[in-house]
Protein backbone atom coordinates (compact mmCIF):
# COMPACT_ATOMS: atom_id res chain seq x y z
CA UNK A 1 0.00 0.00 0.00
CA UNK A 2 2.82 2.39 0.85
CA UNK A 3 4.38 1.70 -2.55
CA UNK A 4 1.13 2.58 -4.33
CA UNK A 5 0.76 5.79 -2.33
CA UNK A 6 4.38 6.76 -3.06
CA UNK A 7 3.85 6.37 -6.82
CA UNK A 8 0.28 7.60 -7.31
CA UNK A 9 0.27 10.41 -4.73
CA UNK A 10 3.86 11.18 -3.75
CA UNK A 11 5.19 11.76 -7.26
CA UNK A 12 2.52 14.18 -8.57
CA UNK A 13 2.31 15.94 -5.19
CA UNK A 14 6.05 16.68 -5.00
CA UNK A 15 6.33 17.73 -8.65
CA UNK A 16 3.36 20.06 -8.18
CA UNK A 17 4.87 21.63 -5.06
CA UNK A 18 8.22 22.26 -6.76
CA UNK A 19 6.54 23.62 -9.89
CA UNK A 20 4.06 25.94 -8.12
CA UNK A 21 6.39 28.90 -7.53
CA UNK A 22 8.03 28.78 -10.98
CA UNK A 23 4.60 28.58 -12.63
CA UNK A 24 3.25 31.52 -10.60
CA UNK A 25 6.31 33.62 -11.48
CA UNK A 26 6.01 32.68 -15.15
CA UNK A 27 2.36 33.78 -15.21
CA UNK A 28 3.00 37.15 -13.55
CA UNK A 29 5.98 37.78 -15.83
CA UNK A 30 3.73 37.67 -18.88
CA UNK A 31 4.40 34.07 -19.93
CA UNK A 32 7.90 34.52 -21.41
CA UNK A 33 8.92 32.14 -24.23
CA UNK A 34 5.24 31.33 -24.75
CA UNK A 35 5.58 27.94 -23.04
CA UNK A 36 6.18 27.20 -19.37
CA UNK A 37 8.25 24.09 -20.05
CA UNK A 38 10.33 25.80 -22.73
CA UNK A 39 10.96 28.72 -20.37
CA UNK A 40 12.23 26.25 -17.75
CA UNK A 41 14.66 24.78 -20.26
CA UNK A 42 12.80 21.72 -21.49
CA UNK A 43 14.07 22.06 -25.02
CA UNK A 44 16.09 19.86 -27.34
CA UNK A 45 19.62 19.31 -26.10
CA UNK A 46 22.66 19.12 -28.38
CA UNK A 47 22.77 15.72 -30.10
CA UNK A 48 26.49 15.39 -29.42
CA UNK A 49 27.61 17.31 -26.32
CA UNK A 50 31.24 18.41 -26.35
CA UNK A 51 33.85 16.63 -24.26
CA UNK A 52 33.66 19.07 -21.34
CA UNK A 53 29.88 18.68 -21.14
CA UNK A 54 30.19 14.90 -21.25
CA UNK A 55 32.61 14.90 -18.33
CA UNK A 56 30.32 17.30 -16.47
CA UNK A 57 27.40 14.93 -16.99
CA UNK A 58 29.48 11.95 -15.85
CA UNK A 59 30.58 13.52 -12.56
CA UNK A 60 27.14 15.04 -12.04
CA UNK A 61 25.57 11.59 -12.34
CA UNK A 62 28.17 10.08 -10.01
CA UNK A 63 27.41 12.75 -7.42
CA UNK A 64 23.69 12.05 -7.50
CA UNK A 65 24.45 8.32 -7.41
CA UNK A 66 26.44 8.76 -4.19
CA UNK A 67 23.68 10.95 -2.77
CA UNK A 68 21.10 8.24 -3.49
CA UNK A 69 23.27 5.64 -1.76
CA UNK A 70 23.56 7.96 1.24
CA UNK A 71 19.76 8.28 1.33
CA UNK A 72 19.44 4.52 1.67
CA UNK A 73 16.39 2.33 1.16
CA UNK A 74 13.09 4.22 0.69
CA UNK A 75 10.71 3.79 3.61
CA UNK A 76 7.98 2.42 1.34
CA UNK A 77 10.25 -0.27 -0.17
CA UNK A 78 9.20 -3.26 1.96
CA UNK A 79 10.41 -6.82 1.51
CA UNK A 80 6.83 -7.95 0.85
CA UNK A 81 6.63 -5.93 -2.38
CA UNK A 82 6.98 -7.87 -5.62
CA UNK A 83 10.44 -7.30 -7.12
CA UNK A 84 9.11 -6.10 -10.48
CA UNK A 85 6.79 -3.51 -8.95
CA UNK A 86 9.50 -2.43 -6.52
CA UNK A 87 11.98 -1.78 -9.33
CA UNK A 88 9.35 0.12 -11.32
CA UNK A 89 8.47 2.26 -8.29
CA UNK A 90 12.15 3.02 -7.65
CA UNK A 91 12.65 4.11 -11.27
CA UNK A 92 9.55 6.34 -11.28
CA UNK A 93 10.28 8.01 -7.96
CA UNK A 94 14.00 8.44 -8.73
CA UNK A 95 13.42 10.01 -12.15
CA UNK A 96 10.22 11.98 -11.54
CA UNK A 97 9.74 12.64 -7.83
CA UNK A 98 13.36 13.39 -7.01
CA UNK A 99 15.19 14.33 -10.20
CA UNK A 100 12.42 16.13 -12.09
CA UNK A 101 11.30 18.12 -9.04
CA UNK A 102 14.81 19.41 -8.30
CA UNK A 103 15.73 20.10 -11.92
CA UNK A 104 12.64 22.12 -12.75
CA UNK A 105 12.94 24.24 -9.60
CA UNK A 106 16.68 24.69 -9.07
CA UNK A 107 18.10 24.51 -12.60
CA UNK A 108 14.96 25.41 -14.53
CA UNK A 109 13.66 28.29 -12.40
CA UNK A 110 16.05 29.45 -9.67
CA UNK A 111 19.18 29.44 -11.82
CA UNK A 112 17.54 31.45 -14.58
CA UNK A 113 15.92 33.86 -12.12
CA UNK A 114 19.27 34.50 -10.41
CA UNK A 115 21.02 35.10 -13.73
CA UNK A 116 18.51 37.86 -14.43
CA UNK A 117 18.74 39.40 -10.96
CA UNK A 118 22.45 39.34 -10.14
CA UNK A 119 23.34 42.69 -11.67
CA UNK A 120 25.26 45.25 -9.57
CA UNK A 121 23.52 48.53 -8.79
CA UNK A 122 24.46 51.15 -11.37
CA UNK A 123 23.26 54.27 -9.59
CA UNK A 124 22.24 56.93 -12.08
CA UNK A 125 23.41 54.94 -15.09
CA UNK A 126 21.13 54.86 -18.08
CA UNK A 127 19.30 51.74 -19.14
CA UNK A 128 21.73 51.33 -22.02
CA UNK A 129 24.74 51.51 -19.66
CA UNK A 130 23.12 48.93 -17.39
CA UNK A 131 22.65 46.57 -20.32
CA UNK A 132 26.27 47.06 -21.36
CA UNK A 133 27.49 46.28 -17.84
CA UNK A 134 25.33 43.18 -17.76
CA UNK A 135 26.72 41.97 -21.08
CA UNK A 136 30.31 42.46 -19.87
CA UNK A 137 29.68 40.49 -16.69
CA UNK A 138 27.90 37.76 -18.62
CA UNK A 139 30.80 37.57 -21.06
CA UNK A 140 33.29 37.14 -18.20
CA UNK A 141 31.15 34.42 -16.68
CA UNK A 142 30.74 36.20 -13.34
CA UNK A 143 26.95 36.33 -13.25
CA UNK A 144 26.40 32.74 -14.48
CA UNK A 145 28.96 31.37 -12.02
CA UNK A 146 27.54 33.30 -9.06
CA UNK A 147 23.98 32.29 -9.95
CA UNK A 148 25.01 28.66 -10.29
CA UNK A 149 26.86 28.69 -6.97
CA UNK A 150 23.81 30.10 -5.17
CA UNK A 151 21.35 27.61 -6.62
CA UNK A 152 23.78 24.77 -5.87
CA UNK A 153 24.15 25.94 -2.28
CA UNK A 154 20.37 26.11 -1.88
CA UNK A 155 20.00 22.59 -3.28
CA UNK A 156 22.72 21.31 -0.97
CA UNK A 157 21.04 22.87 2.06
CA UNK A 158 17.76 21.23 1.10
CA UNK A 159 19.50 17.86 0.84
CA UNK A 160 21.11 18.37 4.24
CA UNK A 161 17.77 19.36 5.80
CA UNK A 162 16.10 16.22 4.42
CA UNK A 163 18.99 14.10 5.71
CA UNK A 164 18.71 15.62 9.19
CA UNK A 165 14.91 15.57 9.42
CA UNK A 166 14.11 12.22 7.83
CA UNK A 167 17.16 9.99 7.54
CA UNK A 168 20.22 10.39 9.76
CA UNK A 169 21.06 13.23 12.14
CA UNK A 170 24.74 12.43 12.44
CA UNK A 171 27.03 15.33 11.55
CA UNK A 172 29.00 13.25 9.04
CA UNK A 173 25.91 12.17 7.12
CA UNK A 174 24.47 15.70 7.05
CA UNK A 175 27.74 17.23 5.83
CA UNK A 176 28.05 14.51 3.21
CA UNK A 177 24.51 15.25 2.01
CA UNK A 178 25.35 18.96 1.81
CA UNK A 179 28.59 18.40 -0.12
CA UNK A 180 27.15 15.83 -2.53
CA UNK A 181 23.99 17.82 -3.08
CA UNK A 182 25.75 21.14 -3.69
CA UNK A 183 28.51 19.65 -5.84
CA UNK A 184 26.15 17.68 -8.04
CA UNK A 185 23.79 20.64 -8.34
CA UNK A 186 26.64 22.92 -9.41
CA UNK A 187 27.66 20.52 -12.17
CA UNK A 188 24.02 20.12 -13.23
CA UNK A 189 23.64 23.90 -13.39
CA UNK A 190 26.87 24.25 -15.36
CA UNK A 191 25.66 21.69 -17.91
CA UNK A 192 22.32 23.47 -18.16
CA UNK A 193 24.02 26.81 -18.77
CA UNK A 194 26.29 25.27 -21.37
CA UNK A 195 23.58 23.36 -23.26
CA UNK A 196 20.67 25.77 -22.57
CA UNK A 197 18.60 22.66 -21.87
CA UNK A 198 17.54 21.08 -18.60
CA UNK A 199 17.13 17.69 -20.26
CA UNK A 200 20.81 16.73 -20.01
CA UNK A 201 21.17 17.40 -16.26
CA UNK A 202 17.81 15.72 -15.68
CA UNK A 203 19.06 12.62 -17.51
CA UNK A 204 22.27 12.50 -15.44
CA UNK A 205 20.35 13.17 -12.22
CA UNK A 206 17.74 10.53 -12.96
CA UNK A 207 20.31 7.91 -13.96
CA UNK A 208 22.37 8.47 -10.82
CA UNK A 209 19.28 8.33 -8.64
CA UNK A 210 17.98 5.14 -10.25
CA UNK A 211 21.22 3.18 -9.94
CA UNK A 212 21.98 4.39 -6.42
CA UNK A 213 18.46 3.79 -5.12
CA UNK A 214 18.21 0.36 -6.71
CA UNK A 215 21.49 -0.69 -5.06
CA UNK A 216 20.37 0.69 -1.69
CA UNK A 217 16.97 -1.01 -2.02
CA UNK A 218 17.91 -4.45 -3.33
CA UNK A 219 21.18 -5.15 -1.51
Amino acid sequence: MELVVAVLIGIPAQVTVFAAMPFAWWLQAGRPDGSFLRWLGFRRAPARPDTATQFGLLFCGLGFFAGALLGGRPSWATSSSAAGWLVLAVILTAVLQAALSEELFFRGFLLRWLEQRLVPATGDATQRQSRQLRRRLQHRGLIPTAANAIQAGACGLLRMAVQWLLLDRSLTACLAALALGAGSAFLAGWVKQRSRSVLLPWAAHGAGNVVGTLIATLR
